[in-house]
């Protein structure tokens, strides 16, 4: 995803503080010219004020505030781009077929525990295909525009089998990622979390694909979902 060179809050911010200022600035003038018209109604002195220098400031004013307009606008817009194409890392899968066989894979998990240490953890699948699982809790899509982010958790990695046959008839492996399985938050939300407020939705959400010797694979949470990345090893 390319990133804009500054952000669409800081815009919209300042074009706020523009258009404040420029709305201040076109009271202000249109309260002078009335009370000019007041006094000269009232025959009492005025001072002269040229045709050309009021219209000028009238015009730098009207100015000031359709910059502040299109600023707004944009800053918007990239609001709205950055929020809604936002992604966050959640773990980096390496995965590889073993030799000689079909359907049997070594798994490789790497989730980030803080920002300086990685938990690594592997696992040994049977089937086609490996699988990450998890929960999603989608907030109102206005708050995504707020700069929210996409609740998650990953619960468990398991090897799937391309025919529905062999998934009942070849021995499973499933693995859970997660202490406590019957997660009663998660289940609470799961059964609530649409009637509560700001919530869109509260899912269940899996992401597969082949395993692969030269690639490895980056999962990131976005607003819907999660989501792969194929990265080159080599890289």
């Amino acid at each position: 995803m390319i990133s804009p060179p500054f952000s669409g809050s800081m815009l919209i911010y300042s074009a706020l503080a523009l258009l404040t200022i420029g709305m201040v600035l076109f009271m202000v003038f249109i309260v002078r010219r009335v009370l000019r018209i007041i006094r000269r109604v009232g025959r009492k002195p005025v001072k002269r004020l040229g045709i050309i220098a009021s219209t000028l400031r009238l015009l730098l004013i009207l100015l000031l505030i359709a910059v502040s307009f299109a600023l707004l606008f944009l800053g918007a817009f990239i609001q709205s781009y950055t929020s809604f194409t936002r992604r966050e890392f959640a773990a980096t899968v390496h995965c590889t077929a073993v030799p000689g066989t079909e359907d049997t894979m070594i798994l490789e998990l790497v989730t980030q525990e803080s920002p300086t240490s990685a938990h690594i953890r592997r696992y040994r699948l049977r089937g086609q295909q490996w699988t990450v699982e998890g929960h999603i809790l989608k907030w109102d899509d206005w708050l995504n525009f707020l700069g929210l982010k996409t609740m998650y958790k990953l619960t468990r990695v398991r090897g799937r089998y391309l025919r529905a046959d062999d998934e009942m008839n070849k021995p499973a492996t499933v693995y859970s990622l997660v202490a406590n399985e019957e997660d009663s938050h998660w289940r609470w939300l799961y059964e609530y979390g649409a009637r509560l407020p700001f919530v869109q939705a509260v899912y269940g959400n899996t992401v597969f694909t082949f395993p692969s010797g030269t690639k490895s694979f980056d999962i990131y949470v976005t607003t819907s979902g999660f989501m792969i990345s194929e990265e080159e090893k080599n890289r």
